[in-house]
């Protein structure tokens, strides 16, 4: 600790607070001990250390080779983890009736929407297909079926009078 409050066993490269409360001022506490998840760090003597810093195809075969048996390692990990997934007990995850009414309610409006989604991109298919004049009927169907609903199918209020009046 030359110059500076903290000593560099409580700096980290994580972002996590730094214990400033110091019990054992003469080795690092466990609780702040951090793997960086960004670097690879790869440990030299001092003569490799030397070569590192002064040749740069060097450097960057080494830190090739550093990722590459880390890459090596994670794909292990992911190996074991994946053969491991069957032996793992999974126990069912309770939730009350509104939070499961709720989910089923939104299951039901996306199954609506799909199949709507789905019927009118079946429409707008038929609009490539070879049958042009059958797409074109039903194109026509449509649009006055839509022009019905919106055009006469209005609900007129005269307060208290009748049609008559």
């Amino acid at each position: 600790m030359m110059f500076s409050t903290l000593s560099h066993f409580d700096v980290s490269e994580e972002d996590m607070a730094i214990n400033l409360t110091n019990l054992f001022g003469d080795r690092p506490q466990v609780n702040m001990q951090t793997i960086p998840a960004t670097n690879v760090y790869i440990h030299v003597n001092n003569d490799e250390a030397d070569r590192i810093l002064v040749d740069p195809a060097y450097k960057l075969e080494r830190l090739k080779e550093a990722h590459e048996k880390l890459y090596a390692m994670h794909e292990a990990y992911k190996e074991v983890d994946r053969q491991m997934a069957g032996q793992r007990i999974t126990l069912p995850v309770p939730y009350g009736r509104d939070l499961y009414e709720t989910w089923y309610d939104i299951e039901k409006s996306i199954a609506k929407f799909d199949r709507l989604f789905n019927k009118v991109e079946k429409f707008n298919a038929r609009k490539l297909s070879a049958d042009r004049e059958t797409h074109e009927r039903r194109e026509r169907r449509m649009t006055d079926r839509s022009r019905e609903r919106t055009n006469d199918n209005f609900a007129f209020f005269f307060g208290n009078l009748t049609e008559e009046e």
